[in-house]
C-alpha cells in the first residue's frame, strides 16, 4: 500500500495547491501554497512527504518558515507535522479520495501555521488533539462524556472553561470539577483506576437538561457515571499535558519563542532556575 499511497498523493497534488518538485523512492518534495482567505500573495512551503511503515508523514524540507520543533504548533521533535491523532483519526490513503482528504488536512495545518506566526496563538485550538498520547486519550474520554452530559458540557469543553483541583482527605483522593471557578461536582477517585463516584448524588444534575425542575443527579439517566468520568478525564488530561511538557524540557528541548503562553517556556525557565 505504501508506494500506492504516495502515488495517490502525487496524482491529487495540483488540485490541492501542491506542485511535485521531485520524487525519489518513498519520498517526494512538494511546493505547497494554501490559498489565503484574503487572496493576498503568500510564500509557498517546501514540504517533504515520506512513507514510514506505509504511512505518509510531512515536514518542512529545511526549517525556515516553521520552527524545527514546537508542540504548541503541532510540530514533532523530528520536524514532522502532527496532522491527526492516529488512534481516533487514522489518515490511511487507499485511493484518490483519501489522498484528497490527507491534502486538505495538510492545507488547513499550513494555513493555521501562517495565522499562528502572526497572532502567536494556535487557531482552532479546540479542534486540535492534546499534547502526548496519554493526554489525547483523556481528551477523547472527556469529549465522549461531554456529549452524554449535553450542550453545556460540550460548549464548555470547547471553550476551555473547565478546570479541576485535587486534594487528599484521609485515604481518599477527591477531584473537584470547576466551571468558570464554580464547583459543579466532587468525585472520589478509585485508587489505581480511571473511575470514580460523585460524592453528592442528591444534588441537582448540572446538565441543565430539564428546564421545568432540577432533577437529582442520581435520577438523571447515566449522568452520575458520565460526570465522574468527565471530571477524572479533565483532571488526567491537564496532568498528562503538564508531564508531557516537563519531560521534553528535561530532555533538553527549548521553547522556540514563537507562541505566547507556551508551557515549554515556563518549564524551561523552571529548570534553569533550579540549576
Amino acid at each position: 500500500m505504501g508506494r500506492a499511497a504516495l502515488q495517490h498523493l502525487v496524482e491529487t497534488a495540483r488540485e490541492n495547491h501542491a506542485i511535485l518538485i521531485e520524487r525519489s523512492g518513498q519520498t517526494a518534495l512538494f511546493s505547497v501554497d494554501p490559498p489565503s482567505p484574503s487572496g493576498s500573495p503568500t510564500r509557498p512551503f517546501s514540504i517533504v512527504v515520506e512513507l514510514r511503515r506505509g504511512t505518509p508523514v510531512a515536514r518542512e524540507q529545511t526549517p525556515q518558515v516553521l520552527p524545527s520543533f514546537c508542540p504548541e504548533r503541532h510540530i514533532n521533535g523530528d520536524g514532522t507535522f502532527c496532522l491527526s491523532w492516529a488512534e481516533l483519526d487514522p489518515l490511511e490513503i487507499v485511493d484518490l479520495e483519501t489522498a484528497g482528504a490527507w491534502w486538505r488536512k495538510l492545507l488547513v495545518f499550513l494555513q493555521r501555521q501562517r495565522t499562528a506566526a502572526t497572532r502567536r496563538r494556535w487557531p482552532g485550538k479546540t479542534d486540535a488533539r492534546a499534547h502526548g498520547s496519554e493526554a489525547a486519550w483523556h481528551q477523547a474520554v472527556a469529549e465522549l462524556a461531554a456529549q452524554e452530559l449535553g450542550a453545556k458540557f460540550v460548549n464548555g469543553l470547547r471553550g476551555e472553561r473547565f478546570t479541576t483541583s485535587r486534594r487528599r482527605r484521609g485515604d481518599e483522593t477527591r477531584v473537584r470539577l470547576l466551571h468558570e471557578d464554580r464547583r459543579l461536582a466532587t468525585v472520589i477517585e478509585v485508587p489505581g483506576r480511571l473511575v470514580g463516584r460523585v460524592m453528592t448524588l442528591r444534588a441537582p444534575c448540572p446538565c441543565g437538561g430539564d428546564a421545568r425542575r432540577s432533577r437529582a443527579l442520581r435520577s438523571c439517566g447515566n449522568h452520575a457515571e458520565m460526570l465522574a468520568k468527565f471530571t477524572l478525564a479533565i483532571d488526567g488530561w491537564c496532568r498528562a499535558e503538564a508531564e508531557f511538557f516537563a519531560e521534553i524540557a528535561r530532555n533538553g528541548h527549548i521553547c522556540c519563542g514563537t507562541m505566547d503562553g507556551c508551557p515549554l517556556a515556563s518549564q524551561t525557565a523552571t529548570i534553569a532556575t533550579a540549576a
